[in-house]
């Protein structure tokens, strides 16, 4: 036979509410972790399409020297140099960290007693 001193109405009740603050709030650090990603994901394609575009205009003023000023060739030379270097360092830090993401893990933490059988 079960004993079921333990387990009165107020504990069950608290271990339920208990139960459903845990799923909320594994849920929302479930979606927090969705639009995390989300946004690395935009911001890697965004970061792309910027170094596409200073690549291709520094290259156009590097290959044409003499159609511009020397300030603008060496300020060309810069700018790509530090938006690869800039690309590279961001790649390293926020994708291929593996600290940087969040890992999802358990929030049920268990204190319901457990029932004696007799």
């Amino acid at each position: 036979m079960v004993n079921n001193a333990g387990l009165d109405p107020v504990i069950i009740e608290r271990a339920a509410e208990q139960l459903r603050q845990e799923r909320e709030t594994f849920n929302q650090a479930k979606k927090h972790d969705q639009w995390w990603f989300v946004l690395r994901l935009v911001m890697g394609g965004t970061s792309v399409v910027l170094l596409i575009s200073v690549l291709a205009i520094s290259a156009y003023i590097l290959f044409n020297t003499i159609d511009f000023p020397t300030t603008v060739v060496n300020s060309a030379g810069v700018a790509l140099f530090v938006d690869v270097l800039g690309m590279l360092i961001g790649v390293w830090k926020i994708v291929l960290n593996p600290s940087f993401t969040s890992k999802l893990q358990p929030t049920t933490q268990s204190s319901i007693p457990n029932p004696q059988i007799e």
